[in-house]
């Protein structure tokens, strides 16, 4: 019986750490990138940045991108997502204050953050 248990343990324990995910946290505010960790909210690392540059963030298959994109006035965003099989999508959002997750289980990919090209239609 202790043996059963112990086995039963075991696989639960290997299935979370098979299954456990890092979250990356990067803020983009118009003068600056900021990157941040997840759990403790302590900042990692500050770099200046132009907000009319684009910004590519790359996701590992066992990550999550927190993107909170902080421009303190309404403003819109251009995000294009590329998996690492060439596919794409390409989407415009407002930046005032919002925070935005990739997801999870669909490989590694690139996340680019660029000013909008054109004005969201309402």
């Amino acid at each position: 019986m202790n043996k059963r248990l112990a086995l039963l343990f075991g696989i639960i324990a290997f299935n979370v750490n098979v299954n456990a995910q890092d979250t990356i946290c990067v803020m983009v505010t118009p003068d600056e990138l900021i990157t941040f960790d997840y759990q403790t909210s302590e900042v990692i690392n500050r770099q200046p940045q132009n907000a009319f540059l684009p910004i590519t963030i790359h996701v590992e298959d066992t990550e999550v991108l927190c993107l909170h994109l902080l421009d303190e006035k309404r403003r819109f965003r251009d995000i294009t997502t590329i998996w690492e099989d060439g596919d794409h999508r390409h989407d415009t959002f407002e930046s005032k204050d919002d925070v935005y997750y990739t997801p999870h289980g669909f490989g590694g990919l690139d996340v680019e953050v660029s000013e909008a090209r054109k004005r969201k239609k309402e």
